[in-house]
């Protein structure tokens, strides 16, 4: 069945060095798209130099650039790791100037720093300590995010971008949603039982298999907090304690997969599954918070 939609262009900016960043970011999009597109009538198309550029003379490159995807374009996508890019004679980097022409004209910026490792013969410290510098200036400047491998960013990203989408896009009409807003309570509050069942059933298995690493422990909160991830953003607007709880859980899932064992006596092994379980605890209290909702 057909159905009408507004398109947001999303632009993707970074220097050379985040080719790999470049191709998720796209795959996010449309992952967003197959999760929201039908409930809210926004469809995202991420936008590149790669794909969306075309020859032109008159002007130089980047302001090329600027002119036919910036322009055109509602919402940046921004990355960098090791490099900030080649000077523009305008601003530091390519990259550095179209966010500053984003944010010129007042739209939604998202910046995200890698943090993985990199091999030191390969890096130019040039560019890298024009990066800490820059980095820095907009730490004054306004609020940005830090990953430490690309399923970090891939989770973050997705939470993001439907948190922004929310805010730019209005959605189909009110009457429209009233009448789904219980079907889809209903519809969100199965899929969070059979997800918290599974992460339980999971979890509590491998731990009391008496293992001899948190290897699995590490893979199962990492598929979980994928899963979670994806709930996470169906939450549009809350004004219960239903997102704060989701958001305090994301974030020790993510500090469950960077969990490194010290010799203590095996003191930070048995933490390592205690803290799993905790967090089982807290999501199971998204419950009674769910019931609630479903009654007004």
């Amino acid at each position: 069945m057909s159905q009408n939609a507004v398109i947001y262009r999303i632009l993707v900016a970074s220097p050379a060095d985040c080719d790999a960043e470049r191709k998720l970011i796209p795959e996010v999009v449309h992952y967003w798209n197959a999760v929201h597109s039908r409930q809210t009538g926004a469809i995202l198309e991420p936008v590149s130099w790669e794909t969306h550029s075309t020859p032109e003379m008159g002007d130089r490159p980047q302001g090329i650039i600027n002119k036919q995807l910036g322009e055109i374009s509602d919402l940046l996508v921004g990355t960098f790791w090791t490099r900030l890019g080649t000077s523009t004679g305008v601003a530091e980097s390519g990259t550095a100037e179209e966010i500053e022409e984003f944010r010129k004209a007042g739209k939604p910026v998202l910046l995200y720093f890698s943090q993985q490792p990199a091999v030191l013969e390969t890096v130019d410290q040039q560019q890298l300590q024009a990066l800490v510098e820059y980095k820095r200036r907009l730490a004054s400047e306004g609020l940005f995010s830090t990953y430490a491998s690309l399923a970090e960013l891939r989770n973050d990203l997705f939470r993001h971008l439907s948190s922004k989408m929310a805010k730019l896009h209005k959605g189909p009409a009110p009457a429209a949603q009233d009448l789904d807003s219980k079907r889809e309570l209903r519809t969100f509050r199965n899929q969070y039982e059979s997800f918290l069942r599974r992460f339980e059933t999971e979890w509590s298995s491998e731990r009391d298999s008496a293992p001899h690493s948190i290897n699995e422990g590490q893979s199962i909160a990492r598929f979980r907090l994928s899963d979670l991830v994806t709930l996470r953003a169906k939450i549009i607007e809350d004004n219960s304690d239903l997102s704060k709880t989701i958001d305090d859980a994301l974030r020790r899932l993510r500090a469950l997969q960077r969990w490194q064992l010290v010799m203590d006596g095996g003191r930070s092994f048995a933490h390592f599954w205690e803290e799993g379980t905790a967090i089982i605890e807290s999501l199971k209290s998204v419950l009674p918070i769910l019931a609630k909702l479903m009654a007004v």
